[in-house]
């Protein structure tokens, strides 16, 4: 059976990235027999293996970024924060959404939002802070955008990490 085609043209050794999973690289292809679709196999450095169909895999990975799309990233942390102050519940849920999209200028919205609202609370009252959920999405959302960029620049996580808190103009997370 030959391999169905592939728009995205994945084969064993390409890194691509799948939204809130984030970096990984193509580690097989296995042709499908049967009923059975051809799959690409995709190995996280977390360890982490997930087997797509093909067709699966082309709306859930995306090749990393390029220099175009890490300029748009740039404007997007030095924008204005579009966090509301509506429910907890509410930007949890936005940025939940955002994170699962997979799209670097989405995360990179998460993290200014972020680092924004953290140096508003760090600044308020000592009993106001975000919720261990919201915060937990915004550092994963840091932790996946900090890779990507840094796999771009041909930096160090900690470097990537430097950029994007100056990007945004704040610090990092206490």
């Amino acid at each position: 059976m030959t391999l169905q085609p592939d728009p995205l043209n994945l084969s064993p050794g390409d890194v691509v990235v799948y939204a809130s999973h984030g970096i990984g690289c193509v580690e097989d292809r296995v042709a499908g027999g049967d009923d059975m679709p051809d799959t690409i196999v995709v190995l996280f450095t977390s360890g982490l293996r997930v087997t797509l169909p093909v067709g699966r895999a082309h709306d859930a990975l995306r090749r990393p970024l390029g220099e175009h799309e890490l300029e748009d990233v740039r404007r997007t942390l030095c924008g204005k924060t579009t966090a509301n102050e509506d429910k907890w519940t509410v930007r949890f849920r936005a940025m939940r959404e955002k994170v699962a999209t997979g799209s670097v200028t989405d995360l990179a919205e998460v993290v200014r939002d972020g680092v924004h609202r953290e140096q508003r609370l760090a600044a308020g009252p000592a009993n106001s802070r975000t919720g261990p959920s919201e915060r937990q999405i915004y550092l994963q959302a840091r932790k996946l955008l900090v890779a990507e960029i840094a796999l771009a620049r041909g930096i160090d996580a900690d470097e990537a990490d430097e950029w994007v808190v100056e990007q945004v103009g704040g610090r990092g997370p206490e």
